[in-house]
């Protein structure tokens, strides 16, 4: 199974680059089967004084999926998913009838 964590979208302050929320997801896929769970993340503490404060236009995706990834619980995530494909596989195993026509 393979597990791929990505940031579709930040969310914001324009004054200061103070990220508020982070959209993430999870794709999964296996053997031609995927599956995606999108989420969001929203960060409440912080200050753009903080020593820690990295500025927006250099945040990169590593940086925010560690904030991301350190917020929620990955591997329920990865399992859900995991799950969502073996049934995929299994209902696909499993079929003893399909629609179409044998022309393109």
């Amino acid at each position: 199974m393979n597990h791929i964590w990505k940031i579709y979208d930040l969310n914001r302050t324009l004054s200061d680059g103070m990220v508020s929320k982070a959209i993430y997801a999870c794709e999964s896929d296996e053997s031609g089967h995927s599956s995606r769970k999108i989420g969001e993340v929203a960060f409440t503490t912080g200050s753009a004084s903080d020593s820690e404060f990295i500025a927006y236009e250099d945040l990169t995706e590593d940086i925010v999926l560690g904030w991301v990834t350190g917020s929620i619980d990955t591997t329920t995530i990865e399992v859900e998913n995991s799950s969502s494909i073996a049934s995929s596989i299994t209902a696909e195993a499993n079929r003893t009838k399909e629609n179409g026509t044998p022309w393109l």
